[in-house]
């Protein structure tokens, strides 16, 4: 547990989520020159892009994987997500800093006091510099691309295998498609039933016609703690490779196949118009680490992420914020219509 000596017992239940975020849109909340604050909105975070930092506030929210309600709960993951990230992006991963209420009884950033949120804190890197503005501008440096696949490949082939019962790691795979499938067919989305049970019953064929393959990756041991959310918004080119935002609130959901990772950044690669990309990740790392991935077992995972994808989408229509806006399900039948066309 990182030590923090400057701040006193919690005040939690003295400030409402509201309060900390009108506080941390103000310019002046922060101890460096800001002229603008920028935020984002997240299903489990708030954003504040501030000069030449960004601030990760956590939302005390409660979901199937993770459960925020408390202020130590957050601020565990906050060190959970300075721990991985360290690993792929060290330089810009700073820290955790305290929101206290001070001697004055007012919010402050970084200061003494009863502490009320923890941020995490990084550096901030401009869009230009990220993998999905540089595949939307048709900026892309190609050999940025191939450092950044090099950098994931040295973190791949050190990571240290993961053990189970290939049996188990199976119904894990079953379970998650199980479980896309189902909130699928929730009638809030009016996906048709059909097109949903195609698609499902492709990827349950696979998990049982192809079960000697997906035990062979784990006897190779090609599953591994992954980064989790390998997405192009996550990877960072310039001024040096970085991959962001690893999945840190639940272990189990970056615990999978270096295939279906890879697979994962391929989809959205093409999603975004640039198949050839996500295909250099691809190669650049079966060169490196010798390991032949089976073009079925890429088409799996692209389908099987492709799913779960047009699901995390599409259930922005059912927070008050969203609902009204078409382009989720648009976007979501575009990622099934992709799933569909691997199949």
């Amino acid at each position: 547990m990182t030590k923090y000596t400057d701040v006193l017992p919690v005040a939690e239940k003295e400030m409402k989520l509201k309060e900390k975020v009108t506080f941390l849109k103000q310019p002046f909340a922060y101890p460096h020159p800001v002229l603008k604050v920028e935020t984002k909105e997240t299903h489990m975070s708030w954003i504040f892009m501030a000069g030449d930092f960004v601030y990760k506030l956590k939302k005390p929210v409660v979901y199937r994987f993770l459960d925020f309600r408390t202020l130590d709960a957050r601020l565990q993951d906050c060190e959970e997500e300075i721990r991985l990230n360290k690993q792929l992006a060290g330089f810009i991963y700073m820290g955790i800093i305290p929101l206290v209420l001070n001697e004055a009884d007012k919010l402050q950033l970084e200061g003494k006091g009863r502490v009320v949120e923890w941020l995490v804190k990084m550096k901030r890197i401009p869009d230009e510099n990220f993998l999905d503005y540089g595949l939307k501008h048709h900026t892309t440096d190609e050999a940025k691309v191939k450092a950044a696949a090099r950098l994931l490949t040295e973190f791949y082939k050190n990571a240290p295998a993961v053990t189970m019962e290939p049996a188990l790691y199976r119904k894990k795979l079953q379970d998650e498609v199980i479980s896309t499938r189902t909130e699928l067919l929730m009638p809030i989305y009016h996906f048709p039933v059909e097109f949903i049970e195609h698609i499902n019953n492709n990827l349950t064929h696979f998990l049982t016609s192809q079960a000697a393959l997906l035990d062979t990756r784990m006897a190779n041991g090609r599953i591994i703690e992954a980064h989790g959310d390998l997405r192009p918004e996550h990877i960072v080119l310039y001024p040096r490779p970085a991959i962001i935002d690893a999945l840190e609130f639940n272990r189990d959901l970056r615990i999978m196949d270096i295939a279906e990772e890879l697979s994962f950044l391929d989809m959205e690669c093409e999603m975004m118009g640039s198949p050839v990309t996500g295909q250099l990740f691809l190669d650049y790392y079966q060169y490196f680490s010798n390991d032949a991935i089976p073009v079925s077992l890429i088409h799996f995972y692209k389908t099987k992420k492709a799913f779960l994808r047009a699901y995390l989408v599409a259930r922005h229509v059912t927070e008050p914020a969203y609902k009204d806006e078409p382009r989720w399900l648009n976007k979501a039948y575009g990622y099934l219509q992709l799933a569909n066309k691997y199949i």
